[in-house]
Order: C-alpha cells, then sequence, then structure tokens
C-alpha cells in the first residue's frame, strides 16, 4: 500500500513560509510559483523552482525535497 505525504502548500502567488510556518527537515510547496522550499537549521531555503531555467520539472523537484526528508 503507498504512504501518502502531505506538503504544506500555498496557492497564492509570491508566498514563502516563514520559519515560524516549518519545522527543522519540513516541506512545503507553492502551487501558484511551481517552488518547494524546505526548512534548514538557518533558515527556509527554496529546493526547487520548476519556473526556472534549470530544465528540472515538478516531479524532479518533489523527489529532491522527498530525499532531504
Amino acid at each position: 500500500m503507498a504512504t501518502v505525504i502531505k506538503l504544506k502548500k500555498s496557492e497564492t502567488a509570491s508566498s514563502v513560509p516563514t520559519t515560524s510556518d516549518l519545522q527543522v527537515g519540513e516541506v512545503a510547496i507553492n502551487t501558484a510559483d511551481q517552488k518547494i522550499y524546505a526548512r534548514s537549521s538557518t533558515g527556509i531555503v527554496e529546493v526547487a523552482n520548476a519556473a526556472a531555467s534549470t530544465g528540472a520539472s515538478v516531479d524532479d523537484a518533489t523527489a529532491l525535497a522527498i530525499a532531504l526528508g
């Protein structure tokens, strides 16, 4: 049986989570901007940006975020 992982999410453009929104290691996604964020011990890190010209897809970004745990 598959395990469902629910990320914190926002559908508001330019909305970035704050350190009070996420615990260390927790992941959030902004579907309007197609960005994934993670909380590190030093703050919020933008893990992926599907709109950037890196060629990474949302699936690649999701896989990376899950791997970072």
